[in-house]
């Protein structure tokens, strides 16, 4: 196995545990086949605070068989009558498609990234010299095609969807034997997928299997609390669908955020990162205010006379915290005499008993 970098940098980015999470807009196939409508995809993701924009690319003829059975995301999600052959072939854009699409991700300081399906594919976004390869869920054991990405040496996020684990780990290591920038990627392959289908606690397995390799997740469910749920398990990258419309017509939409919801969806992610903060334990600047007026003190809740012991029963524990501590109270001078007279409702301190 290469030895692997778990800090990558990649343009103006830096990719790795303890950074801000790298997060993906996954235009995917969702310009329909419009490469007008792949470029504004393109805008929109940057305008929304995403720090990268994924494609797919593939030749219809080296992906499926003119036999082949739709999917049961196209069937639900396509409503016109075509064969798995002919949606795929509605949704593929031409090599010189991504020529465009990587320079427009240069110009909007985004990195590129796409999904090669095919050897060919995989070939061409290599000699286009690609930020990030992705091996899609459905690749993970395309051997032939895992052996291409992983020579090029291009930093390569492997998704994990409805493989079984040791069809992971062997494809992992396929590709770690040559190279040393992977990220896994925690994935469920449904358009959308049930809270139930996901598993977050697989991110932690994943962590634990390879422990030299980045770790993300890619989220096929609705809304955003599952992908704010999965920060706490320190991934690295969070990828989601993205669309102009949830209704139009194609196999992932249904499963993608609009733009509006994109731009929420970072926002809660950036300061859910905040929130999550390290294992330092300090009294935070807002709270100690807090701390000097909600804890509290030891006050006279009598008359003490000089000489008498000053005792349960005749204190109380009251705000503000002022004098000495609970504790110190409790433990060190409790059932001691005071030294001088305490008059009712007096904050009781170290000055009224003997040194």
């Amino acid at each position: 196995m290469a030895e692997k970098i778990k800090m990558w940098r990649i343009k103006n980015r830096i990719i790795g545990e303890d950074q801000p999470v790298f997060i993906i807009a996954e235009a995917g196939v969702n310009h329909n086949g419009d490469l007008d409508i792949a470029h504004k995809l393109i805008d929109a993701a940057a305008e929304a605070g995403a720090d990268s924009v994924k494609f797919q690319t593939f030749i219809t003829e080296d992906l499926v068989s003119l036999e082949t059975p739709s999917a049961n995301h196209h069937i639900a999600n396509v409503k016109e009558t075509l064969s798995h052959f002919e949606l795929i072939k509605k949704l593929q854009l031409p090599f010189s498609a991504f020529q465009e699409l990587k320079v427009h991700c240069e110009e909007r300081d985004m990195i590129f990234i796409s999904t090669p399906y095919d050897v060919r594919s995989a070939e061409f976004l290599i000699d286009l010299g690609v930020d990030i390869l992705k091996i899609a869920s459905s690749e993970m054991t395309n051997y032939p095609l895992l052996d291409v990405i992983r020579q090029s040496k291009i930093p390569v996020v492997i998704s994990t969807g409805m493989n079984f684990w040791k069809e992971i780990a062997e494809s992992v290591n396929f590709v770690g034997e040559y190279n040393d920038k992977i990220c896994v990627l925690k994935c469920t392959s449904n358009y959308p997928a049930s809270a139930e289908s996901i598993n977050l606690r697989g991110i932690s397995k994943i962590k634990e299997a390879f422990p030299d390799c980045l770790v993300g997740f890619s989220d096929h469910s609705e809304g955003v609390e599952i992908s704010l749920a999965a920060l706490g398990f320190g991934i690295s990258m969070l990828e989601r669908h993205f669309t102009f419309d949830k209704t139009w017509w194609g196999p992932d939409h249904k499963a993608s955020m609009t733009p509006a919801e994109f731009n929420q969806f970072i926002h809660a992610v950036r300061k859910s990162e905040k929130a999550l903060g390290s294992m330092d334990w300090d009294v935070q600047t807002e709270e100690l205010s807090q701390r000097n007026t909600m804890q509290k003190g030891i006050y006279a809740s009598k008359e003490i006379k000089r000489g008498e012991p000053v005792t349960m029963q005749n204190v109380k524990f009251l705000r503000p915290p002022r004098g000495m501590s609970l504790k110190e109270f409790y433990f060190e001078f409790c059932n001691k005499p005071a030294k001088a007279d305490i008059r009712t409702g007096q904050n009781i301190t170290r000055a009224f008993f003997e040194d």
